[in-house]
Order: structure tokens, then C-alpha cells, then sequence
């Protein structure tokens, strides 16, 4: 691989700002995985089923949904760096306070459940924050690379997380591994500290709900931009769903346990490793509609085979794929959004693309309950095959999207 190649893989990392947000989202990715794994096996080990996996994952989408918009809002007229650091301390707190209840053996399905809609809603602040953070450090050439350095620092987290939850639940028990979880997010908060730069947002005197309404005014009339916020609850939905009942596919479907687990979630995060490197080495991309469509269609495949498989190796192969495109997928919506909106209206608009992130948890219930009736191969074949459906209806206007700068044809008409 040529030194120019790597150059133009690395440019986001040119800016010391960045290397130190990259770095603190690298550690509260790690956080996240473990936090998603563990309640995920805690919620199946308390219940027993299926459905409270779900439900788990619901009460998170309801934090997600519930606040998204506001968390937008927030990001608009607070410091965005501060905003950063308090989200992820809580969460940390969060984490630990479970940890201390499973260890000493006072945790209930309650407390899980409430521990899922505050972390839900904790997320709806952090990642507008972390976005518009990213656009005003690296600039709209290096948008798109940022993106993928930023899925790269998820898709890395997620092999280690993946691999540090299943050892620990594992070897130590439930309780061990919610403690290194918020252990990690607490180190994300004082990396966050080291970011050097001026975030502060202009002071607004404008109503808080006037504020959040002019957001809504602003993504409904610019129509690339209201296209990607009715994708992103179809994909969120029926697509990365299916990380939710990768517990339940584990244990009941390919009878692997934690530590297997653990191996699934890992490859996941490698095809994503892969996928966000190769994006990263394309620079300023210009067709970015035609990509994103090819990854939505690419992950619905990837996710019908991993339904159809029955056999560990087979499931570890496709479940890569399905890492690899879903991240490209990720990637590119992060970079539209950062290159349509306004610096005024960037935290609104990424805080209304937050709130459709409660749509996977969302997912995850509806999933859950249907696997409780149907099991979760078929329940993550259909929602596959519901986002196939989808895609391919309208691949002509999403692979149209081009933002100002990267136009060689017009925009499609409304």
C-alpha cells in the first residue's frame, strides 16, 4: 500500500483535535459493545426468553426516540464539548450501578429496564454532539474520511468489547463485565477533556420548543435530506436489529454460549474494520447516493444468508459481510447529513437522525417478540427482506443524493 494511499486513509487524523475525539469515542464505543452484549445476556439469563431481550433493547429506542430531537437542540446551544463529557460520565454511572447490583446479587428485570431508557437517552445527546464536533474540527473535504475513521473506531471497539464482554461474562460473572463497561466510559469522558478547541455555541434566546420545531421545519423542506431520515428507521428497524438477537441466535440457535457469542459480534466488527479502511481510502467520494445504496442492498443480503445459516463457521463469514456493508451503509448517511445541513441547524438535524437510532432497539423488541413465536433466524430473514424491498423501490432517488460540491448531475426533483 502506497504512502499516499495511507495519507489519504489518515487525513481526518492531520487535526490534533481530532485524534483526542476519535480516541475518546474509540473508548465509549468499547463501553457501548459491552453494555450491549451484557444486558443483552442479562435480560435472557433474568427472563429467559426472547422477549426480554427485546423489550431491553425497546426501552432503549424509547430513550433514543424520545429525546432525540431535544438532545439536537441542546447540542446547539451548549458547549459541545462539555455536552460530550457529562453524557458519557453518566453513562458510565449507569453501567457501574448495574455492575454493583448484578455482583452482589440485587439486580431485577427493573432495574435493567430502566438502566436501557437512560442510556437510550443519554445516546440522543452524545451523537449529535460528537458529530457536529467532527464537521468543525475536520472541515467538509474531510467529512466524508472522518465518517469512516469514526466507524472505524466503533468497528474496532466492537472486536474488543465483543471479546472483553464474553471472557468476563464468561470467567466472572455478569456483574465484572458492567464495571469495566463503565469503567471505559468514564476514561472516554477525561480524553474528552484534552480536545482543544473553541465549541461553545452562539447564545439563543429563542424558545426551546421554537428551536426544536425550526428543525423539523428545516429537514421537511430540503428533500436529500428528509429521504435519508425515512431510510435510516427502515434500515435501523429491520437491519442492524438484528445485533439484538445475536444472544439468542448464540445460545438457542447455534448453541455456541458467551464465549461464541463473543466470536460473532467480533466478526461483525472485522468486515466493519475492513469496510470503514475502504472508505476511508476513497477521499471525497462523489457519487456518495450510489454507495449508500449499494451498501443498504449489500447488507440485506448478508442478512438473509445469516438467517438461512445453521452452522457457526457459515455464520461467522456472512455475520463479516454483514458488518462490512452495514458500516459503509453508516458512513455514508453520517457524511450526507454533516455535507446537507447548515452550521446553524447541524445539531438539530443530527439530533433528529439520533432519534430514528431508537428504531434498532425499537427493532429489537418487535424482534424479540416475534422470535418468541416464530425464533430469530426467520424474524431476521423478514425484516431483511423488508429492507431488500425498500431499497429497491427507491434506488433511484437515495443513489441521486449529492450534496453541493459533489453535483455532476442536478439533484432529483421532489
Amino acid at each position: 500500500m502506497s504512502s499516499a494511499v495511507v495519507s489519504r486513509m489518515l487525513a481526518a487524523f492531520d487535526a490534533p483535535p481530532y485524534r483526542w475525539l476519535w480516541s475518546s469515542n474509540f473508548l465509549h464505543s468499547v463501553s457501548l459493545t459491552m453494555y450491549s452484549l451484557t444486558i443483552g445476556w442479562l435480560a435472557l439469563s433474568l427472563g429467559n426468553s426472547p422477549f426480554w431481550v427485546g423489550l431491553v433493547a425497546g426501552l432503549m429506542g424509547v430513550g433514543q426516540m424520545g429525546f432525540g430531537l431535544f438532545g439536537g437542540v441542546l447540542v446547539d446551544r451548549l458547549d459541545k464539548r462539555l455536552v460530550l463529557i457529562y453524557s458519557h460520565l453518566a453513562s458510565g454511572a449507569v453501567m457501574m450501578a448495574l455492575g454493583i447490583l448484578a455482583a452482589t446479587n440485587l439486580i431485577a428485570l427493573w432495574h435493567v429496564l430502566l438502566a436501557a431508557l437512560m442510556q437510550g437517552a443519554l445516546l440522543s445527546v452524545h451523537v449529535p454532539a460528537s458529530n457536529a464536533m467532527t464537521y468543525q474540527i475536520v472541515g467538509r473535504e474531510r467529512s466524508m474520511n472522518a465518517s469512516a475513521a469514526g466507524m472505524m473506531s466503533w468497528t474496532l471497539s466492537r472486536i474488543a468489547g465483543s471479546m472483553i464482554a464474553g471472557a468476563l461474562i464468561s470467567t466472572l460473572g455478569i456483574g465484572s463485565s458492567f464495571v469495566v463497561t463503565g469503567g471505559f466510559s468514564v476514561a472516554s469522558s477525561l480524553l474528552a477533556l484534552l480536545i482543544q478547541g473553541a465549541f461553545k455555541s452562539p447564545a439563543s434566546s429563542e424558545l426551546f420548543w421554537r428551536s426544536a420545531g425550526e428543525g423539523i421545519k428545516y429537514v421537511w423542506a430540503n428533500a436529500p435530506l428528509r429521504r435519508l431520515l425515512t431510510l435510516s428507521p427502515m434500515v435501523e428497524m429491520f437491519g442492524f436489529s438484528f445485533y439484538v438477537m445475536l444472544p439468542v441466535v448464540a445460545r438457542d440457535v447455534l448453541q455456541v454460549g458467551a464465549s461464541g457469542l463473543g466470536y460473532l459480534s467480533s466478526a461483525a466488527g472485522v468486515g466493519a474494520t475492513v469496510a470503514a479502511l475502504a472508505v476511508a481510502g476513497l477521499g471525497d467520494y462523489r457519487n456518495k447516493g450510489g454507495l449508500l445504496s449499494f451498501a443498504v442492498v449489500g447488507a440485506s443480503l448478508s442478512l438473509i444468508l445469516f438467517a438461512l445459516s445453521r452452522w457457526y463457521v457459515v455464520s461467522l463469514f456472512v455475520v463479516t459481510l454483514a458488518g462490512g456493508t452495514l458500516v459503509i451503509y453508516d458512513v455514508l448517511m453520517q457524511t450526507l447529513f454533516q455535507l446537507l445541513s447548515s452550521d446553524e441547524m447541524r445539531g438539530r438535524v443530527f439530533g433528529l437522525y439520533a432519534l430514528t437510532f431508537g428504531f434498532t432497539p425499537l427493532g429489537g423488541f418487535v424482534a424479540g417478540t416475534l422470535a418468541t413465536a416464530l425464533g430469530a433466524p426467520l424474524t431476521i430473514g423478514v425484516g431483511a427482506s423488508v429492507v431488500l424491498a425498500y431499497a429497491l423501490g427507491s434506488l433511484k432517488p437515495i443513489a441521486g443524493i449529492r450534496p453541493m460540491g459533489d453535483q455532476a448531475a442536478p439533484q432529483p426533483a421532489d
